[in-house]
């Protein structure tokens, strides 16, 4: 019982930062420097503080942190970090995949 119910919360805590990813690509032109926008850190920080032991979320969101300071030193274009953060989260999405593919294909046997 205990780990079915743990499996529920990791799909919850997936979908919803799949939620935060799409709405604030969805909200904003491309071009939009998510780094300044108070709404999405304010999301971001929620979420971490919800979830504190989710440590591929812990991943994105201290990379999102250290992205935007590198774009903001200058060391880092905008479409650079871009790039390298969508990168990393397709790469959480995939592993969460994969993860939960596996749990089913344990429970069917």
């Amino acid at each position: 019982m205990f780990g079915a119910g743990r499996g529920v919360m990791v799909v919850r805590v997936f979908f919803s930062v799949l939620i935060v990813f799409f709405a604030a690509g969805s909200a904003f032109p491309e071009t939009q420097n998510y780094c300044h926008d108070r709404t999405a850190a304010g999301e971001w920080e929620a979420l971490v503080k919800k979830n504190p032991n989710d440590l591929e979320l812990q991943r994105l969101h201290a990379l999102r942190l250290g992205i935007c300071e590198k774009i903001e030193a200058g060391s880092l274009t905008f479409d650079q970090g871009m790039r390298i953060f969508e990168e990393e989260r397709e790469k959480v999405v995939q592993e969460r995949f994969e993860k939960d593919r596996g749990k089913k294909k344990e429970r069917t046997f």
